[in-house]
């Protein structure tokens, strides 16, 4: 009998449940109304939660909306995050936080955010392998083992801490479209979170009121988190993963580069982006002209920093969002970003170089990395490539064609000259929306994926495996979410194969995946839980996935569940790499 049948069958009885299961105790009552199928206790107090069905028909426990720190509200909006206050009651962790303000204008049926909107949105979602707790137990009923590290009691299980994209202005850690079902069978704790994103976490105004990142201060607070709370419910804290996707990966690449999360994660997952300034800049100069425009938006003339730091902080919500999203607009996909940032007294400094010059440095080369990338990546934007009329922007302003940081870093002459070359290159004699799409997957997901490894390698780093995702799943969940038709494999679609779109494919909305299809997602989440464990997608079985190496940029293309192939570039990639590495040295 399982544990859920054997409490609604007591409860059938109205008897008082209280039973020990692993670390935590489940205690329910005829008369509770709050449904508590499992009890934790984490540093601020117990936390109730419920017993999920993962794809295998088998149960995990999932705690959702746990906060992981004092709300950012009134005078904290635009501070470091202070640690949460402790709680005396059971919290309710049975359903995901509000999500963080925003517009959205990129992921449209494939979330579905159903408890609302709020700057009150730290939230933690933590989704668990039944079996960690019952570790967790283990380790609670041996007296000496936090001090003394008991012999004989097995390590935690593994964690991987995902970090949503968006742009940097958009998104949540829902179940929406980051479902642990596929996971936490494998024996994967997975750790989803909100993190404050657009004006709330990425403004920066150059100074210590407002520094900007911090949405990356956020991340880091919440992997100091789970270094705390990992042992309570069964992870190892010296285990963790960190990964992301898009901007999410962006952010994770940043971390593996930051002196302040040195120690918090052990190895790396980015898909689909990388912290090499490519669809961003961390300019200090562009983060400065983003400012100037929102707070011109807003009316705010003030010049001292505490005059405009009390100004926004006064402002109602829905006028910061209403600016917010005209920047969106005026800047295109991508507007408040990681910066540059100064040494500020009482502030977590998070990105104290460019990420490139860091990377020289050897930042993070002791962390493992697994990178990929889609083969037809910016498809996902088509809808709102057109929507900005990209193709009439680029005519204005040709710089719009060049990775994010070259016109901030460059002599102007010699910007327009690079854009010149990248027209020349990718736009045909009657440009269209296609060829937009075409450069934005070299320029700002594909070129930054080889150079990366290729960097590393040379820099005798940690391995470094990529792959290209080129999968076309009978039935694609970003097609149906974005109601797009394509050829090939966009943005966010490797992802879903690893975590589950709940939005789609679940309950009344759900389509039944192929066998095909099925096959995938195994072999996708196989590898994430074999990097996981050995460092290694194949954990060093005669796959032929070798780790990237600079003179060739071997990469897996992932495009039949059954039949791999490890290659090299093609003709076209390598190309393509020969170009982009030419405006590059120019632009250098």
């Amino acid at each position: 009998m399982t544990i859920k049948s054997l409490l609604l069958s007591r409860l059938r009885s109205a008897i008082t449940i209280e039973r020990t299961v692993s670390v935590f105790k489940v205690i329910v009552t005829a008369s509770e109304e709050l449904k508590c199928d499992v009890r934790l206790r984490i540093e601020s107090g117990w936390v109730c939660g419920l017993l999920r069905r993962a794809e295998d028909g088998g149960e995990y426990a999932s705690f959702r909306g746990i906060p992981y720190a004092e709300q950012p509200l009134g005078q904290l909006r635009f501070k470091e995050l202070q640690p949460a206050r402790p709680w005396p009651h059971l919290l309710d962790a049975t359903e995901e936080g509000p999500v963080c303000p925003q517009h959205d204008e990129i992921y449209e049926h494939l979330i579905d955010p159903h408890r609302g909107m709020s700057e009150a949105c730290i939230y933690a979602n933590i989704h668990i392998p039944l079996a960690a707790l019952s570790l967790a137990q283990t380790r609670d009923n041996s007296s000496n083992y936090s001090e003394h590290g008991q012999q004989g009691v097995k390590k935690g299980f593994p964690i991987l801490v995902f970090i949503h994209g968006g742009g940097f202005q958009a998104g949540l850690s829902d179940t929406d479209l980051h479902g642990p079902e596929y996971l936490v069978n494998k024996g994967i704790i997975l750790i989803t979170f909100n993190y404050r994103i657009n004006v709330f976490g990425f403004l920066s105004l150059n100074n210590p009121k407002i520094p900007g990142n911090n949405g990356l201060r956020d991340q880091v607070t919440l992997l100091r988190w789970v270094q705390r709370n990992a042992e309570a419910f069964g992870g190892d804290p010296d285990d963790v993963t960190l990964g992301g996707q898009s901007a999410g990966a962006a952010c994770a690449h940043i971390l593996s580069l930051s002196n302040a999360a040195k120690g918090l994660f052990k190895r790396v997952i980015l898909m689909s982006g990388t912290a090499i300034p490519s669809f961003f800049t961390s300019s200090p100069i562009y983060a400065n002209l983003i400012a100037s425009a929102f707070l011109a938006y807003l009316g705010i003339n003030a010049t001292s920093p505490d005059d405009i730091h009390d100004a926004l902080i006064k402002t109602p919500l829905e006028d910061i969002l209403r600016a917010n999203t005209r920047i969106q607009y005026d800047f295109g996909l991508v507007s408040f970003t990681p910066v540059v940032e100064p040494p500020y007294q009482g502030v977590t400094r998070i990105l104290d170089d460019t990420p490139t010059n860091l990377m020289i440095q050897g930042r993070g080369n002791e962390l493992p990395f697994l990178v990929g990338f889609a083969d037809q990546e910016c498809e996902f934007f088509r809808r709102r490539l057109e929507y900005l009329k990209f193709l009439s922007r680029i005519k204005i302003n040709p710089l719009l064609v060049l990775p994010a940081r070259i016109p901030f870093s460059t002599l102007p002459n010699v910007a327009l000259q690079l854009a010149e070359k990248v027209i020349k290159r990718y736009f045909h004699e009657k440009p269209s929306i296609k060829d937009v799409l075409q450069v934005c997957r070299d320029s700002f997901f594909e070129y930054p994926s080889f150079k990366l490894g290729q960097l590393r390698d040379e820099m005798k780093a940690a391995s470094f495996y990529l792959y290209q995702f080129s999968y076309e799943s009978d039935y694609s969940v970003v097609k149906a979410g974005l109601r797009l038709q394509y050829k090939g494999t966009a943005h966010v679609e490797d992802q879903t194969f690893v975590l589950k779109d709940n939005t789609i494919l679940s309950g009344e909305k759900s389509l039944p995946r192929s066998d095909r299809d099925d096959l995938m997602q195994k072999l996708m989440t196989t590898f994430v839980v074999n990097f996981m464990r050995c460092n290694d997608p194949t954990c060093g079985s005669e796959s032929g996935w070798h780790h990237l190496h600079a003179q060739n940029l071997n990469y897996l293309d992932i495009n039949d569940p059954v039949l791999l192939q490890n290659t090299v570039p093609r003709h076209d990639q390598k190309d393509m790499i020969q170009f982009f590495d030419g405006i590059e040295d120019i632009a250098r």
